[in-house]
């Protein structure tokens, strides 16, 4: 009897193991994964900046004569003006928010730069005058002498005409709205607004008048004829025109801008900032001078530079948690 209970004790506990090992296994749970957030150009920002600037060129002036109360061109007086913009420094800071909905970016920033640069071209043009010849008869002039075919006084004047200016640095602030598209950490960007600036724009046209006369009125009485006798007078003339005064104009760009950091962002881009072009007469301030100056003022800034931001963000994005 106990043999009995021994074997079927033995066949349950056998088949209770084999009943067991049919049962499916409990998977143990993966651990979650934790993606990097996800970046954003939301925000406040401010910079600093720096790059390189050149202005438009001033077209030549004309001079211009007085006839009966009419100025008339003078087609003779043709300077060579076409001289190369003269490249300067610009530096300053800016600052910006920015406002993200998906992948497009728009954004308010306003600068303030301070251009340091002599971009003033000039031309020096020489006018060589008609030599006025005067002929004397008269007792003491040995008529008889080859000298009477020769003048006995040669005057001519000669002139200078010096045009410079635009020497002098000033200020560009423009505040401009921005639109962009962010691939991640990349923001490629268009801008555009209004544009002040403030500086110095005067130009001077230098007229140097150098008159010769040649008298011949000293008798070498061993050469037996009239030696010349030369005085040279120079006077100056100055005609000046006054572009002082602060400008409104438009300012149009692009550029592209990469987060170096959450925090930190470098950025390239190029801006033209245009004024108002005008007419410009140069005037002497000789009272009934017969002569003046006209020429147009091209009034314009471009500019490339790169700069950095700092971007004041409040708490990182929440990471994102996955199970795979």
């Amino acid at each position: 009897m106990k043999r009995t209970l021994l074997c079927a004790a033995t066949l349950l506990s056998m088949s209770s193991l084999g009943f067991a090992a049919d049962l499916p296994s409990r998977a143990v749970a993966p651990a979650p994964v934790l993606l990097a957030p996800a970046f954003t150009w939301n925000g406040f920002y401010v910079g600093g900046n720096v790059g390189a600037a050149w202005s438009g060129n001033d077209n030549c002036p004309i001079l211009n004569y007085l006839d009966h109360g009419v100025y008339v061109a003078d087609t003779s007086f043709l300077p060579n003006c076409n001289g190369g913009n003269k490249v300067g420094v610009i530096g300053g800071l800016q600052a910006g928010y920015n406002w993200q909905f998906g992948a497009w970016v728009f954004g308010l920033e306003g600068d303030i730069n301070w251009i340091g640069r002599n971009n003033g071209r000039g031309f020096d043009y020489p006018v060589y005058g008609n030599p006025e010849l005067v002929y004397t008869d008269g007792p003491g002039y040995n008529l008889l002498s080859s000298n009477n075919n020769r003048p006995n006084r040669t005057t001519v004047t000669n002139h200078l005409y010096s045009w410079s200016g635009n020497g002098d640095s000033n200020t560009l602030s423009t505040i401009r709205a921005r639109f962009g598209f962010a691939m991640d950490r990349t923001l490629f960007f268009v801008t555009g607004g209004v544009a002040f600036r403030n500086g110095g724009g005067d130009a001077f046209i230098t007229d140097t008048a150098t008159t010769i006369t040649t008298n011949r009125n000293v008798w070498d009485s061993v050469a037996r004829d009239w030696k010349p006798n030369v005085t040279t007078s120079v006077s100056t003339t100055t005609y000046s025109r006054n572009g002082n005064g602060n400008n409104v104009g438009w300012a149009l760009g692009g550029g592209l801008e990469y987060a170096l950091t959450e925090n930190l962002s470098t950025k390239i881009e190029y801006m033209h900032a245009q004024f108002g072009n005008g007419g410009n007469f140069y005037s002497s301030g000789i009272v009934d001078d017969c002569i003046g100056f006209f020429g147009d003022r091209k009034n314009s800034v471009d500019i490339v530079r790169v700069g950095l931001n700092y971007r004041f963000v409040s708490a990182p994005p929440a990471a994102v948690l996955a199970r795979y």
